[in-house]
C-alpha cells in the first residue's frame, strides 16, 4: 500500500498547507507535525497510510519503527473496537456465554474469561504492539496509549457492561471521551509523569 512520506524538511510545507486539508484527515497530519516538532533530531521519517490498520509509521533509525493508530472521537465517544462475542467459540460455549456465566455467578469476570477476551482482541488485530493516539475532537486533546492499556480498558468496559445486565452479543467498543480523559489524568498521577514524559517514552525510547 502506497504511503505519503514526510521527512523533517517537508514539515514547513505541510504546515503551510494544513488549513486546506480535509477536516477528517487533520488529526493525522497534525500528529505528523507535532511529532517532528516535539522530538527534533529523533525522527527520520513518518509515513501516512490510508485505508490501513495503521495511520502512521514512524522511523527512528534504520530499523526502529513505531506503528500508530489514530482514533477521533464522535459525539463524545471513542469507537475503540468491535467484538462479536457470540462468534468466538471456546469448546462448546461462546465467549458471550462465558462472560454471562461469570457475571451471573460472581458479578465479575474470571481470569480465564479475561484471558480469552485478550486472545480474541489479538485475533482481531492485524498488527501487534500498536500505539494508539486518541483525539478528543471537541476539546482538541490527544492521548497516547500502548495497546496493552487499550486492551485493559476494553476488558474493564466489557465487565462493567455485563454486570449491568447488558444482553448485547456484540461488543461495540464505544468508550466515553470523559472516561479516557479521567483515565489519562489518573495514569499520569499514579506514574508521577508529565504528558511530555509519556509521549517521549512511547515514541522515542
Amino acid at each position: 500500500m502506497k504511503a505519503e512520506v514526510f521527512k523533517p524538511g517537508n514539515i514547513k510545507k505541510l504546515k503551510k498547507d494544513f488549513d486546506n486539508i480535509d477536516e477528517c484527515d487533520k488529526p493525522v497530519y497534525y500528529m505528523v507535525i507535532n511529532i517532528f516538532e516535539s522530538f527534533p533530531g529523533k525522527i527520520s521519517a513518518i509515513k501516512v497510510y490510508r485505508g490501513s490498520d495503521i495511520d502512521l509509521k514512524i522511523r527512528l533509525g534504520n530499523t526502529d519503527y513505531r506503528y500508530i493508530k489514530i482514533l477521533k472521537s464522535k459525539s463524545g465517544m471513542f469507537e475503540i473496537m468491535r467484538l462479536p462475542l457470540d462468534e468466538r467459540k471456546i469448546g462448546k460455549y461462546s465467549l458471550y456465554d462465558m462472560i454471562r456465566n461469570d457475571v451471573e455467578s460472581g458479578n465479575e469476570l474470571k481470569r480465564e474469561t479475561r484471558n480469552e477476551i485478550l486472545k480474541y482482541i489479538d485475533f482481531n488485530r492485524n498488527r501487534k504492539k500498536l500505539l494508539y493516539i486518541l483525539n478528543d475532537s471537541e476539546n482538541a486533546n490527544y492521548y497516547i496509549m500502548k495497546e496493552t492499556t487499550i486492551k485493559d480498558i476494553v476488558v474493564r468496559d466489557i465487565e462493567y457492561m455485563y454486570t449491568k445486565n447488558s444482553s448485547y452479543r456484540v461488543y461495540n467498543g464505544t468508550i466515553p471521551v470523559k472516561f479516557i480523559g479521567d483515565y489519562w489524568s489518573s495514569y499520569l498521577k499514579r506514574r508521577k509523569k508529565t504528558e511530555k514524559d509519556v509521549w517521549k517514552s512511547l515514541i522515542t525510547q
